[in-house]
């Protein structure tokens, strides 16, 4: 009996008596309830600010649709505020205005929403306003005819947009029966046949109490909310539901090719493959999907197509997950001639979820992607709302989308794998272009080869990946900093790398050299520890702590005794997050920097390679001082370097990498205890700027007395995610290196030099491959004229196998000879991750090496090797 008054008593507490209407609370602070007319009322309590936001769902979406009515339900959206029986056009807009608050409304498939945002004093107002242009809205026959041209003239612009245009086409393919294969919008001949009549019998059929949701989220009390919108939205009578019984959609038998042929200067690519409905178990799996495979810069379609392969410029991924049948969509730009093979490489990334499980640190990321987009919508009293409204209208039910937020974190490999099996099927692919001419680039047979093609090669592949990441463990902590910890048992010690992106590609030449001093003066002391201190007390530990600064990332290092562990990572935290950046300390600095500039000036070599970047790059960034401009570093002053260390040393953007003798599962707790609480926010990164290109030759002569003259002649090359940097390096250890055919040439049997190489250097938008030889004044010229001899016989006859196998087993001999160290690794790992070439982008680095052939060799040095367009530099004494 005690138990039955207790839950007899709890019950209570969950529910509202309102003006003769219970409500359920089914969750701390939401409420719904029915009202006797049928309509649903909605209320969410949320008091982070004082502004609320007012929604009015209806099952009125564009699925509901007869063929004859193709566009009515966008068409009412556009004309529910034109006026109603009390309120002239204009005045409803006006009224809600004139509280600082907002009015519009949105059409999809599957319902529409007129939503009302504003301050919570608006509440009254906006109840009276949406009921009011819902249920009486008098859809003027004058204002329904401008508002007619004025949808006209949007699905005019909707054709003007090349991506549009080919998506509705698309989906017009995707669907063979279901009413999603119709454009929300409609078509030009149903809208300009549309009278009030059509919309007033639309309205009846589809605007029932029964049909509608009222969503109140934000600075209210439930009790009044639900109040005041039941005395609103109560009063319309009751009406049953009308029940729609929507046509099964049939399955496909094979790829199907949408073309358009468009003016356009950039091609147009979409994939669809079906999906699931948001009610099924696979809709959450799918949402994962596409975070995996095209959301995002570390995604494996941008990875693949975008920085690898070069064939794409924009690429993403999308699960559309209606009440009916879905969609997953794969859609981007490439130009014309690469369109075949986007299309190609994106099926295989896809194909591939059928056969390769995701990899643990993959699938981890993917959810926190996508968990993030439903806990961010939170901060918004409207994207709370929306989340509620949709799940309401589709599931029946606002807290599926709490328990869909559960689901996806949940999801597996196995899931994914099971969802990829069931819904990518080859026969049911629908691939779209858009370009000019766009008949040439593929033909339906082609494509139905190609989709055959791209299942096989993704099906052939038996992937060993996990067998070589699996030492390496990697997380997130909650402020964004990606944690990548590797064990190494072997050696007593342990190597950390904070690395973030920075470096000489955001400097100009106002601030050239601020990251290099920055790196030089964060373990300087921190707030506290003095520089002498906490120099004391890290080499206590037989330890060290260092700045570094490049190209394209900077950050701190170290190495310590794994005896240490705790202590080491506390004082690395604290360099990290605490620096003192003194200008007393900064002072100190100076003389050093200013050093290493005078002694640049000294060298010949370190002279014409300054020179010879300036020609090359500027004024793209990679053009300036590496060692920075002595002018920028005289008048730094500490309040410079904290700028850019609070702007650029954002935990969000960070790596940090620990390699050694630890044990992952003991050093993550120490981990979130030294730097689970530093929080910053986090400015927008400088856009990384694309270089002018190189259209002619550039020379220049540095005057030096010494003993030689050094020249160094060079090309433009590949970026560093170019498909072309694998060739182009094997290319340069063919020329380079003492047994490099410059070496044996010019130096071994010319007698022309004693120092004489290639250099290839790899930025993120550019690169460039340069060739170095110093000789005697007087054989300047013969010295020359032996670089672009060996230039041009290689652009012309290419190389042997021979040369082509010795350039690859020193090329992987070196790199993995230069990452024998722990801080080697870990500093390896952590730069790739901040790149996005991803922490074990070494294995990728070898295979892809392995794979250059003497075709792709003769590519490049025909592509870069150019003599109409060079830099050349010498330095060293003028000939009289």
């Amino acid at each position: 009996m005690k138990y039955l008054k207790f839950l007899l008593f709890s019950l209570f507490l969950a529910l509202l008596f309102i003006q003769g209407v219970w409500a359920m609370e089914l969750a701390p602070g939401l409420y719904k309830t029915v009202l006797d007319n049928g309509l649903t009322l909605i209320v969410e309590e949320n008091h982070r600010a004082p502004v609320v936001s007012v929604q009015v769902w209806v099952k009125a979406g564009s699925a509901y649709e007869k063929d004859s009515e193709a566009g009515i339900t966008h068409l009412i959206e556009h004309m529910i505020f034109k006026g109603t029986e009390k309120r002239k056009p204009g005045e409803i807009a006006a009224t809600i205005e004139s509280f600082g608050g907002s009015i519009n409304a949105f059409t999809s498939y599957d319902y529409t929403c007129y939503y009302v945002n504003g301050p919570s004093e608006v509440l009254d107002t906006a109840l009276d306003v949406l009921s009011d242009a819902i249920f009486h809205s008098i859809f003027d026959p004058t204002e329904l005819e401008r508002e007619k041209q004025v949808i006209l003239e949007e699905m005019r612009m909707r054709n003007d947009r090349p991506a549009l245009a080919l998506a509705e086409a698309v989906r017009q393919k995707a669907y063979l029966k279901y009413p999603y294969r119709r454009p929300i919008i409609g078509y030009p001949e149903t809208v300009k046949a549309f009278t009030r009549d059509d919309i007033l019998k639309y309205m009846a059929r589809r605007y029932r109490p029964a049909h509608i949701a009222v969503v109140i989220v934000g600075d209210v009390e439930a009790e009044t909310a639900l109040s005041k919108a039941s005395s609103y939205f109560g009063r319309e009578p009751k009406k049953p539901p009308q029940k729609v019984k929507f046509p099964e959609e049939p399955p496909k038998t094979k790829p199907v090719l949408v073309t358009i042929n468009r003016d356009v200067q950039e091609g147009y690519f979409q994939i669809a493959l079906p999906g699931p409905s948001l009610l099924e178990k696979e809709a959450p799996v799918m949402d994962v999907i596409a975070a995996i495979l095209g959301q995002g810069e570390s995604s494996r379609l941008y990875r693949e197509l975008r920085r690898e392969k070069g064939i794409v410029n924009t690429i993403y991924a999308y699960a559309f997950t209606p009440q009916g049948p879905g969609l997953f969509e794969v859609a981007g730009t490439a130009s014309a001639e690469n369109l075949r093979e986007s299309l190609k490489e994106a099926l295989v990334e896809i194909f591939r979820l059928k056969y390769e499980p995701v990899l643990p640190e993959e699938l981890t990321k993917a959810k926190v992607m996508v968990a993030a987009d439903f806990v961010y919508s939170r901060e918004t009293m409207q994207g709370e709302a929306r989340k509620l409204g949709a799940f309401e209208m589709i599931a029946g039910d606002p807290l599926k989308a709490r328990a869909y937020l559960e689901a996806i974190k949940k999801v597996t490999p196995a899931q994914i794998k099971e969802a990829a099996q069931k819904f990518f099927t080859p026969q049911a692919v629908v691939a779209g272009l858009l370009a000019q001419n766009v008949s040439e680039i593929i033909s339906q047979e082609e494509l139905e080869n190609l989709v055959e093609e791209a299942e096989m090669e993704a099906s052939g592949i038996t992937p060993e990946l996990e067998r070589w990441i699996a030492p390496t463990v990697k997380k997130k902590l909650a402020n964004g900093l990606t944690v990548l910890i590797t064990p190494q048992k072997d050696v007593p010690s342990l190597a950390m790398a904070l690395v973030f992106p920075g470096g000489l590609r955001f400097e100009t030449a106002e601030t050239n050299g601020l990251f290099r001093t920055l790196a030089g003066l964060w373990t300087k002391g921190t707030n506290k520890y003095s520089a002498e201190m906490l120099a004391s007390i890290v080499e206590s530990m037989g330890g060290d702590i260092s700045g570094f600064s490049g190209r394209n990332t900077f950050g701190l290092k170290g190495v310590f005794l794994s005896d240490y562990l705790d202590q080491a990572l506390s004082l690395f935290a604290e360099v990290a997050k605490n620096p003192a950046l003194s200008q007393e300390e900064l002072e100190r600095l100076k003389p050093e920097l200013l050093s290493a500039l005078a002694r640049q000036e000294d060298n010949p070599l370190q002279l014409a390679i300054k020179e010879f970047y300036r020609l090359l790059f500027a004024p793209h960034p990679y053009g300036l001082n590496i060692l920075g401009s002595p002018e920028v570093i005289k008048n730094l002053s500490s309040q410079d370097i904290k700028k850019a260390y609070d702007s650029f040393v954002i935990p969000s953007r960070g790596v940090l990498a620990i390699v050694g003798d630890v044990d992952p599962d003991k050093v993550w707790p120490l981990i979130e205890k030294h730097f689970g609480a530093w929080q910053k926010e986090a400015p927008p990164l400088p856009e990384d700027k694309e270089p002018e290109p190189l259209l002619e030759p550039k020379i220049s002569t540095v005057n030096l007395d010494r003993e030689q003259v050094h020249l160094i002649l060079g090309f433009r090359g590949p970026d560093m995610f170019s498909p072309d940097r694998y060739a182009t390096e094997v290319l340069n250890a063919i020329l380079a290196g003492q047994g490099g055919r410059l070496f044996k040439e010019l130096r071994d049997q010319k007698a022309l030099a004693y120092s004489v190489t290639s250099f290839l250097t790899l930025g993120i938008n550019t690169g460039g491959i340069g060739f170095y030889i110093a000789t005697e004044p007087a054989k300047k010229k013969l010295a020359l004229a032996g670089l672009w001899q060996e230039i041009t016989k290689v652009a012309q006859e290419g190389v042997t196998d021979e040369e082509i196998k010795r350039a690859k087993r020193w090329l992987v001999g070196r790199y993995l000879t230069g990452l024998q160290t722990n801080s080697a690794q870990a500093l390896e790992q952590a730069v790739n991750e901040v790149l996005g070439l991803g922490y074990n982008y070494g294995l990728r680095y070898i295979q892809k090496i392995q794979n250059v052939e003497w075709e792709n060799i003769n590519e490049v040095a025909k592509k870069y090797l150019q003599n109409q367009s060079y830099v050349l530099v010498t330095v060293g004494p003028i000939e009289n």
